[in-house]
């Protein structure tokens, strides 16, 4: 397992205020909806958050410029996504702004946004190592979480599951996908990677990788990594906000928790939550046999199927 675990797509705060000004196209809004676009001002910090759908809130933590590539408008029809996109991803005037950030940071940033909207209870979707920020919400704000979306979502990050990543690649992957992996970093070798902007080579990286990523590791997935994010700040995150981190540590959930995950997901693989899964009272396990990492994506009708099914009995 990689610790460039990117695609995955906030310091409590001490004062709070919220502004309306629309720094997006805005559409048409409902009664329901105040509004579909605006910014939340935590720390001296405005994030922009898109609002797109109609039915139970339900805030895209973190990653939001991937999600609102992949969660379908099907999904829309039952969920009303809330695209918060993350302080990571904000221009800072130093890099040095990474080191005061926490998981708590990231986790209160969602919650800025939910007292600014004046929403009860939301929904918190998480995808890859993004859906640690979901289920820590739930674990820290349990009376305002209605659901929990975790799609390949590890349990943990340390050098044990890096391991059991690495062991499920050699003992499953087929020898023609390590081939294709093999071939496509000889291709990446060859190139000057060091004079592309780090996101430009990330973005190089993720392709060569894409074997590990996606059931089938032939098609050019490069449009779905077509926005911006910070790989200095997501780096930081998985390195050292994450560094042990493991799921089963605190609070007991209640919550519903919907985990989705790939059967050929070579990152996070099914397996490493064989003896975790039943620690949580409240979890619908959910395995795509034809998906990677992605599969909301690529088994789209069977996934949102699922997931309706399953908002819709909770």
């Amino acid at each position: 397992m990689k610790k460039l675990l990117m695609i995955l797509p906030l310091v409590f705060m001490l004062c709070f205020t919220f502004s309306c000004q629309q720094g997006e196209e805005v559409a048409e809004t409902t009664k329901e909806e105040v509004q579909t676009s605006g910014y939340i001002n935590v720390d001296g910090i405005e994030l922009p958050y898109f609002i797109e759908g109609t039915g139970i809130p339900c805030v895209i933590a973190a990653d939001s410029g991937l999600q609102k590539k992949v969660l379908s408008q099907e999904l829309r029809k039952e969920l009303k996504f809330i695209f918060l996109k993350s302080r990571n991803d904000i221009s800072h005037e130093s890099q040095d702004v990474f080191d005061k950030f926490t998981l708590d940071t990231f986790v209160d940033d969602i919650e800025q946004l939910r007292m600014a909207l004046g929403i009860e209870r939301i929904c918190v979707l998480g995808h890859s190592i993004v859906g640690i920020i979901a289920i820590e919400y739930a674990r820290k704000y349990p009376e305002h979480t209605s659901h929990v979306i975790m799609i390949g979502t590890p349990p943990g990050w340390n050098s044990e599951i890096s391991k059991k990543g690495d062991e499920y690649w050699e003992t499953i992957a087929s020898e023609e996908r390590k081939m294709i992996l093999k071939r496509n970093q000889g291709q990446l070798e060859k190139e000057d990677l060091k004079s592309l902007s780090p996101l430009d080579a990330q973005r190089k990286w993720l392709m060569a990788s894409r074997p590990k990523y996606f059931y089938d590791p032939g098609i050019d997935y490069s449009l779905l990594f077509d926005y911006y994010w910070n790989v200095e700040g997501w780096n930081h995150f998985l390195n050292v906000i994450m560094d042990n981190y493991d799921i089963t540590h605190g609070k007991q959930i209640t919550t519903p928790i919907f985990l989705a995950l790939g059967l050929h997901d070579y990152i996070v693989p099914y397996v490493l939550w064989d003896d975790v899964k039943d620690t949580f009272p409240n979890l619908s396990y959910h395995l795509f046999e034809i998906s990677g990492h992605f599969p909301m994506h690529e088994e789209q009708e069977l996934f949102d199927k699922k997931l309706i099914d399953w908002v819709r009995s909770h």
